[in-house]
């Protein structure tokens, strides 16, 4: 059954700096444990970060953002053996349940934009959950609202009049390997 509302982002690279405020800022308000993030920036390439990229004298610094693709499909949840990872029906987030989780680590396996990580410390899965308690209260994900050059925009990917669904057109955003057939509701703007 498809969600009525999907929450998604776009991230518009033309816009990003590479500062890390994103992933920053999502790491201190969802309290992380050292050494773990739920999102990271790369450049654009798939490089190291502050690689730049073209031939002198048009030399530049292109940035993407990744977080969890929050899919229609995501093979983290159709692989979990647990039923840990679900995917919500009022707002389309993937979510891990830790009290249902085992740490197996098949998510990390089946996502193919290596997003789940194991929280060694705890055991269990973990990764981006959209902000999903903070958005249901009307608010946006913390990487959203803290990034300075405004480079993300969020909302209901399956309104048409959103800000998210109008910059997805007018900007001709695209989702990260489509090919991998997920359905990604993290768009990007080159």
């Amino acid at each position: 059954m498809a969600n009525t509302v999907q929450y998604g982002m776009v991230i518009d690279t033309t816009r990003c700096m590479g500062c890390q405020t994103c992933v920053v800022s999502c790491k201190v308000s969802n309290h992380t444990p050292e050494g773990l993030y739920w999102g990271r920036v790369r450049s654009l390439d798939g490089e190291v970060v502050y690689q730049p990229t073209g031939t002198f004298p048009e030399v530049k610094l292109a940035f993407r953002a990744e977080l969890c693709n929050h899919c229609a499909t995501p093979l983290c949840f159709a692989n979990c053996p647990t039923g840990a990872i679900a995917k919500r029906e009022e707002d389309g987030a993937v979510v891990v349940d830790d009290e249902v989780c085992i740490g197996c680590g098949t998510c990390v396996k089946a996502c193919p934009y290596e997003i789940p990580q194991i929280d060694e410390a705890a055991k269990k899965a973990s990764k981006c959950d959209l902000c999903y308690r903070k958005v249901a209260v009307g608010g946006t994900p913390w990487c959203v609202e803290s990034c300075p050059g405004e480079a993300r925009i969020f909302g209901d990917l399956n309104d048409p009049g959103s800000d998210v669904a109008k910059y997805i057109v007018d900007r001709k955003a695209a989702q990260l390997h489509e090919d991998f057939g997920t359905g990604p509701s993290v768009y990007y703007v080159v």
